[in-house]
């Protein structure tokens, strides 16, 4: 009898995924998505954060970094960096598939994570370290129209005077307005030289800028630790909880659970 029969790959395309509970065919995206009360293999666990992850990235670069050629090229795109009338915050229309695919992507990867510490015997209320940034963003966006408001009314009350006294000067050069027409119309004007200046931002466009300005920081800084400890902690646990921290799933369940097993170079067996 030949020595070298072996049993099949589990899938042909992949042999280097020998567990099998990563096989790609047994992937459940809509569990391993909205169904937080399941278990999801590290494989199927990281092919659902790369989807998510992907997805953001693409969402974000490809629509600004097309927009920015076309404009180069000439093209009057402005109104795709306008702010949409009916969206609720003030995002630039290019991004609002970008936001809206975070937010949703944000309580997917929870979920996503939920299973995948359920599976590896870890407790899953640490899942709740991918909603930081979420948090963080909408306290950020919070506090953000908070200042924003604060900033409107100083702007408003260091206004007000100017007003008055602009208003009194109006009164008074009004008396002598056909004396000096003559003069004024000879001088050059140099605020319409400098260009005019724009209206004065309401309470709502200052309150919201504040808000996403903010919030998007704190987002994007608190986004990035918790994106390492995605990729070196939770994606590497082992399936089941048995064997080492470690990537990749090229080897069975057996070969997995005799490396947990075996002695550590430092233990000796009775």
């Amino acid at each position: 009898m030949s020595s070298h029969h072996m049993a099949e790959p589990i899938d042909h395309h992949r042999p280097w995924i020998r567990d099998e509970r990563d096989d790609p065919a047994r992937m459940d995206w809509l569990q391993t998505l909205f169904n937080p009360f399941g278990m999801t293999s590290k494989l199927h666990f990281s092919r659902a954060w790369t989807f998510m992850f992907m997805g953001r990235i693409l969402l974000f670069i490809v629509p600004v970094f097309s927009v920015s050629i076309a404009s180069m090229a000439g093209a009057d795109l402005g109104a795709a960096w306008k702010p949409l009338g009916f969206f609720p915050l003030p995002i630039p229309a290019l991004l609002v598939p970008f936001f809206v695919f975070t937010i949703v992507t944000a309580l997917t990867s929870w979920v996503a994570h939920m299973r995948r510490l359920a599976d590896a015997n870890r407790s899953t209320l640490k899942a709740m370290i991918v909603l930081i940034p979420l948090i963080l963003g909408l306290v950020g966006f919070a506090g953000g129209v908070m200042m924003g408001v604060t900033g409107y009314e100083a702007q408003k009350a260091q206004s007000a005077p100017a007003a008055v006294e602009k208003k009194e000067e109006g009164s008074a050069a009004a008396d002598a307005a056909p004396v000096t027409e003559a003069k004024a119309e000879a001088k050059p004007k140099p605020a319409q030289a400098r260009g005019r200046r724009g209206p004065q931002p309401t309470m709502k466009q200052m309150a919201l800028g504040g808000g996403m300005g903010l919030a998007t920081l704190l987002w994007a800084l608190a986004g990035l630790p918790v994106m390492l400890w995605t990729l070196l902690h939770v994606a590497r646990l082992p399936n089941g909880g048995v064997g080492p921290l470690r990537t990749g799933s090229d080897l069975t369940q057996e070969e997995q659970r005799k490396l947990s097993t075996a002695p550590k170079p430092y233990q000796t067996t009775a």
